[in-house]
């Protein structure tokens, strides 16, 4: 019998290298899209595009993690936020119905009611969390499944995730602003794909679901503690409030899946 076939859209960002690791490890077959890259280079934004991928590729499943991430460029573009985080999800639910796993984001969340499970009502403060609230709905809509990922960090060659941009500011002698007022329940990369692949799986769950880190802390605690397990000089590091209206002040998660790390254990692993 083949190996079933999991189509990762937007496999190119932060998190795509590791997912494709851990499906590959449970011996699936790994498609990928991205706009740059991917075994399908394409913009599944544009008209039609997602029936013509899903045709040509023939998934027996996919995992979307396209989006458009940034706070200030969803800001900038609300029509390109919406359909990335929100159309598109939409229109991958659809023609997979259950066969959908979306990824979504603590931010749709207001802050004000912490620690949030898959219960709790959203109420987003940017066009990124609204957009990505549109997606989730529209998913959970059509029979598809969502899950809330929380800040995530760990190695990455391109400087991205939180240890890896305070790593290379670090490197290069940059001074760092880091949020003291600022709470999410962080989680290393390694173990939110070993989440993903695991509800692939389970075919039979909640249809909103969230995978969040081991403990609530704030950026500036994150960075610390990833500087004092590594012996790394951590003078460039400033701490600083938040006082960005679009940023939530506590978004920590909490739900039924539990991360099998500590917290330091995915830090000395970052």
């Amino acid at each position: 019998m083949p190996p079933l076939r999991i189509l990762v859209t937007g496999a190119t960002g932060f998190l795509g290298p590791y997912v494709q690791g851990a499906l590959a490890a449970r011996g699936y077959e790994v498609v990928t899209t991205a706009r740059s890259g991917g075994d399908a280079m394409v913009d599944l934004t544009q008209p039609g595009m997602v029936a013509a991928v899903l045709e040509a590729l023939s998934p027996a499943f996919v995992l979307n993690l396209a989006a458009m991430a940034k706070l200030g460029d969803c800001e900038l573009d609300p029509e390109r936020a919406h359909r990335t985080n929100a159309q598109l999800p939409g229109l991958l639910a659809e023609r997979c119905g259950d066969r959908l796993l979306h990824v979504s984001t603590d931010l749709v969340f207001d802050g004000r009611s912490a620690p949030y499970d898959e219960r709790s009502a959203t109420a987003p403060l940017s066009v990124y969390g609204g957009s990505k609230v549109e997606g989730e709905e529209a998913v959970v809509r059509l029979g598809g499944r969502v899950v809330r990922l929380p800040l995530l960090f760990g190695a990455d060659a391109r400087g991205r995730g939180a240890s890896s941009s305070v790593r290379k500011a670090l490197r290069e002698q940059r001074i760092v602003e880091l949020y003291t007022n600022e709470y999410r329940t962080p989680l290393h990369a390694l173990d939110a794909a070993q989440g993903l692949a695991e509800l692939i799986a389970l075919r039979r769950c909640p249809q909103i679901l969230h995978l969040p880190g081991p403990e609530r802390c704030s950026r500036w605690e994150l960075a610390r503690r990833l500087c004092a397990l590594h012996q790394l000089e951590a003078m460039p590091l400033v701490p600083v409030e938040c006082q960005d209206g679009l940023r939530p002040r506590d978004v920590s998660l909490c739900g039924t899946w539990q991360a099998r790390r500590s917290l330091d254990e995915m830090l000395e692993d970052a």
